[in-house]
């Protein structure tokens, strides 16, 4: 009985000098994020297959553009000059390069 009180004592020694403050620092995320809003009359309800550089494909959904709206569909993609385009259809709606600032939401307002 006393060896299982001196292993329990130990253990329970062992796991408090191990727990204490642990301190974590870091600087903001290399990442903007993308928002596809719709502009004009054409519903995208299916979403729009959006590249950005060489990455793979990915389908967003786009937003409609409302007074009361503060958030809406954002995408993480790496901060930098990227090369981004915007297919609905077989059609290209935007391509263009643009600029993303770490932690920006750029905006892209489709036809």
């Amino acid at each position: 009985m006393k060896k299982i009180i001196l292993i329990v004592a130990t253990a329970c020694m062992v796991a408090a000098c191990s727990v204490g403050n642990v301190s974590r620092s870091g600087g903001l995320d290399n990442q903007g994020y993308l928002q596809f809003v719709q502009g004009g009359s054409t519903s995208y309800s299916e979403g729009v297959t959006v590249m950005v550089d060489d990455n793979p494909a990915f389908t967003a959904k786009v937003d409609q553009i409302k007074k009361l709206r503060v958030k809406g569909n954002t995408y993480a993609v790496k901060s930098g000059t990227r090369h981004l385009k915007v297919v609905y259809k077989g059609e290209t709606l935007y391509e263009k390069k643009v600029i993303i600032a770490t932690q920006e939401t750029k905006q892209v307002n489709l036809p």
